[in-house]
């Protein structure tokens, strides 16, 4: 086995950046997942909430919405952040994302992006959830998305958390 360069046949394509996030995700009710979703990190100058599409047939990269210091809809889409966590869920057709950094901010929410619909929904999540968090190790199983430890202001973490998808509750 080895690595391969992905060469894109986009004109258009991200712009380099560290801290992203790219998952899997399919586009079809039947189909595996073809196509990668990559969403925020930081370019140097800004913390990113853009999503992009890139199409593992065509080799085509696609930007879904574009990145917005403050969107119309900044109630709903997330803020630009990177160090966060995303798995997919629902056959792979709802992308999950949880904390990472914004602009002085560490965060611990969670949002869902339907690759369907192209629409982002914040989960309101009661009782107990993890402390604000960036840069921590994340895992979907099951139904539910994993995460452990992360970086906070007073130091390094190592606590595991799960948050059932469908219940949209931290357990």
């Amino acid at each position: 086995a080895s690595w391969e360069l992905v060469a894109s046949t986009s004109e258009h394509t991200p712009t380099a950046r560290t801290a992203a996030t790219l998952s899997a995700a399919s586009l079809s009710e039947s189909a595996r997942p073809l196509e990668l979703f990559l969403f925020g990190g930081h370019d140097d100058e800004s913390c990113l909430n853009e999503v992009w599409l890139f199409d593992t047939r065509t080799a085509a990269w696609t930007m879904l919405l574009p990145h917005t210091a403050q969107a119309a809809d900044a109630s709903v889409r997330p803020d630009g952040r990177f160090g966060h966590s995303a798995i997919t869920h629902n056959s792979s057709s709802e992308l999950f994302i949880f904390g990472g950094y914004a602009d002085d901010n560490i965060l611990n929410d969670v949002l869902s992006f339907s690759v369907r619909t192209r629409q982002w929904t914040r989960h309101e999540c009661a009782g107990a959830s993890p402390s604000p968090r960036f840069d921590h190790a994340p895992c979907r199983a099951a139904e539910s998305m994993c995460i452990f430890g992360g970086n906070t202001e007073e130091g390094l973490l190592n606590d595991l958390w799960e948050y059932a998808l469908d219940a949209r509750a931290w357990t």
